[in-house]
């Protein structure tokens, strides 16, 4: 491995990390199916028309997108396709070492955000440190289960959430000093 190759791919790492889980449905959609429209584009990846437009753009910032615009489309009068950028990140996105690599990038990312949860606003009166700890299990649990569904992973984020009640409900049945 060259050291070139090494740093374009941490930099393809980084750039894989900033992307959300419906832009990787995008670029693997446009790699295997072709360029497309707006509406083909949406219905590639379920999504409605308006839930992929931010995204889209973001993409086209990114450099991973261009848009070549026509006229005469009854469905829109851009077309999307992959630029040779975009095309490395849809091969890379098909290589499960990478995607092992991401996984571990994001996995190491939630565990410092988990670190660098705040302790809950103090009380009026100074919960006991049963209490405190319990509440900052809540926070933890639902922020972990949020991070799942932006992931995708809803099985993974009902069971955080399913956690996260079962700790309030915890908190609520325990005795207020």
């Amino acid at each position: 491995m060259t050291t070139r190759w090494i740093l374009e791919r941490g930099a393809m790492l980084d750039l894989a990390r900033s992307l959300s889980p419906v832009q990787r449905q995008i670029i693997v959609s446009l790699r295997d199916r072709g360029p497309g429209l707006l509406l083909e584009v949406a219905v590639r990846v379920l999504k409605f028309p308006e839930e992929v437009t931010g995204p889209l753009a973001d993409l086209r910032d990114k450099r991973l997108v261009t848009i070549s615009e026509f006229s005469g489309g009854t469905f829109g009068n851009e077309l999307f396709s992959l630029t040779p950028l975009g095309e490395q990140m849809a091969a890379l996105l098909r290589d499960e070492e990478f995607l092992q690599q991401l996984r571990q990038a994001q996995e190491s990312e939630q565990a410092k955000a988990a670190a660098a949860v705040p302790p809950p606003a103090a009380q009026t009166e100074a919960p006991s440190t049963e209490e405190e700890a319990l509440r900052r299990e809540i926070d933890l649990l639902q922020k972990l289960g949020d991070l799942a569904r932006e992931e995708g992973d809803l099985g993974k984020a009902a069971a955080y959430y399913e956690q996260a009640l079962e700790a309030a409900r915890k908190l609520s049945s325990s005795p207020n000093p």
